[in-house]
């Protein structure tokens, strides 16, 4: 609201107060009525402003990609017979960016005209969510009100994530060589079991097949060489604020893309272990293989929170990870359960990186992590090049 204009309507209806209480006459009471109508007329205004505004937008597709600028249309659309002095666009602002515009510049449309905007639109995260005009605001031509509405048909985006390239990876520089000897990686480990004997490796002991059968059993071995990297991602989703959870989603799941992309342009094997329904395990070693797995991180979708100690204990029960030359756990955030189960897969011989994106409770964690063990807080802030 127009402070200056306020002040001479107040002054201006005063005055005609004073005529009509102390003069009388027709004059006196049509300036009291032109007075009291002007501030009606302004907000019928606005009203058919509103009515008449056309706001049209678009993208090149409702398919985008993570920091990779798409074209953006926009166009706004006077058909009325009078002109439209003061409106402004209020953009989407936390997830995506537009180019060359702002929330403070202010259009005018004289009658029967449009202005068009063609322009770059830039997500920011992996997901779906509301892009480009959030809301219009509209000025009468006096600017005594002002009046903010969301449009009616918000532009919706599915994001996929951004693929990148490592040069090289600094972050596992400071761990014990991944290419050592191990007696698990003499062999592959099946899942089936057998009941131990004495002589055999007490190291093959098969915990939880162990308790369930309340007697010791030893994971059976195929005698063919395993090598690779394990890549464990986290299942959860700590709040439901897409401002916190879409940052947190978007840096796991392009830090497990560009880890496991970072591996097989190397030629080495990558096994990315996630959870859906159950664990899933998928065996990445070429290029086709990558973008098999890259269309499911596309979609994929994180479930409630507390699912990662659930994780870590079927990934024991159903997936053999001392055989790795190197285990990845790239996780929001990591508590003393989960830190235990994940020091239990790598049985204290497998080098093993913890990718935290969440720095809160790692002071708390009661668990001390072995020698071969270190956590990492990637955070949301940083290019995922410069952390990784």
């Amino acid at each position: 609201m127009n402070r200056k204009t306020v002040l001479i309507l107040t002054t201006l209806f005063i005055l005609s107060l004073v005529g009509i209480s102390f003069f009388g006459g027709p004059v006196s009471y049509i300036f009291f009525y032109l007075v009291l109508i002007i501030p009606a007329v302004c907000a019928l205004y606005i009203f058919f402003v509103i009515a008449s505004l056309k706001i049209y937008q678009k993208t090149d597709g409702r398919m985008m990609v993570c920091n990779r600028a798409s074209d953006f249309y926009i166009t706004l659309n006077n058909e009325s017979f009078f002109s439209f002095t003061s409106i402004r666009m209020i953009f989407y602002s936390s997830f995506s960016s537009v180019t060359g515009l702002d929330d403070e510049t202010v259009y005018e449309l004289p009658p029967h005209t449009s202005i068009t905007r063609t322009t770059k639109l830039t997500c920011r995260y992996r997901g779906e969510y509301l892009v480009g005009i959030k809301e219009i605001e509209v000025h009468d031509f006096l600017g005594l009100f002002t009046y903010r509405y969301r449009i009616k048909e918000p532009l919706c985006v599915v994001v996929s994530p951004a693929i990148v390239m490592l040069s090289e990876l600094n972050s596992i520089a400071d761990l014990p060589d991944a290419k050592r000897d191990s007696p698990y990686r003499t062999s592959e480990v099946d899942i089936p079991v057998r009941e131990y004997v004495p002589g055999d490796d007490i190291r093959l002991l098969h915990q939880n097949a162990s308790a369930a059968l309340c007697k010791p059993m030893i994971r059976t071995l195929t005698g063919a060489e395993k090598t690779g990297i394990g890549i464990v991602m986290e299942p959860s989703r700590y709040s439901a604020d897409p401002a916190v959870y879409l940052p947190a989603e978007n840096r796991i799941i392009e830090s497990v893309l560009a880890l496991s992309l970072y591996f097989v342009s190397r030629n080495t094997p990558v096994d990315v272990i996630y959870r859906t329904a159950g664990i899933k395990c998928d065996a990445i070693s070429s290029h086709p293989d990558f973008e098999k797995l890259y269309e499911v991180m596309r979609t994929y979708s994180f479930g409630e929170p507390g699912l990662s100690p659930v994780m870590f204990e079927e990934i024991g029960a159903l997936v053999d990870t001392n055989g790795y030359e190197l285990l990845i756990c790239v996780l929001y955030k990591l508590d003393a359960d989960s830190a235990g189960l994940i020091e239990r897969l790598g049985a204290s011989s497998v080098p093993v990186r913890i990718y935290v994106v969440e720095r809160e409770g790692l002071p708390d964690t009661a668990v001390q992590l072995s020698h071969n063990s270190e956590v990492m807080v990637i955070g949301t802030k940083k290019a995922t090049e410069d952390i990784l």
